[in-house]
């Protein structure tokens, strides 16, 4: 029995360290390429929500700076997949963030993640 709990506890452990946010699945140096080609003009050139075109479309507010371990860490990977593929407003987020998922596969999604992901600090 008590072998068994000790296989189930390893078993859950695993798990959890397996789906954090480091985990993500894609190519990071693609999703830097797609970053800076799609997302850099609004959320900066490092990341840190402070882009050229934000002051066009919305002054007042800014992105998430992603390169903010503590702020990262507050995100799922699915939270930002979403935030990407459905826009901000369908998330309940910025309805200034435009939705990308019929203009990105989903591979060139996971590689933007994994890039997102190699940001916080």
């Amino acid at each position: 029995m008590r072998g068994m709990i000790a296989l189930m506890l390893a078993l859950v452990v695993t798990l959890a360290l397996g789906v954090g946010p480091a985990a993500a699945a894609g190519d990071a140096a693609a999703g830097a390429k797609i970053f800076a080609d799609r997302c850099a003009r609004c959320h900066g050139k490092g990341g840190e929500g402070n882009g050229p075109d934000l002051a066009k479309l919305h002054p007042t507010s800014s992105p998430v700076n992603w390169t903010r371990a503590v702020v990262m860490k507050q995100w799922s990977d699915k939270e930002i997949v979403d935030i990407i593929t459905k826009g901000g407003k369908a998330v309940g987020s910025s309805p200034v963030m435009l939705a990308f998922g019929g203009k990105l596969s989903d591979a060139q999604i996971q590689d933007l993640l994994a890039f997102i992901r190699t940001l916080a600090k």
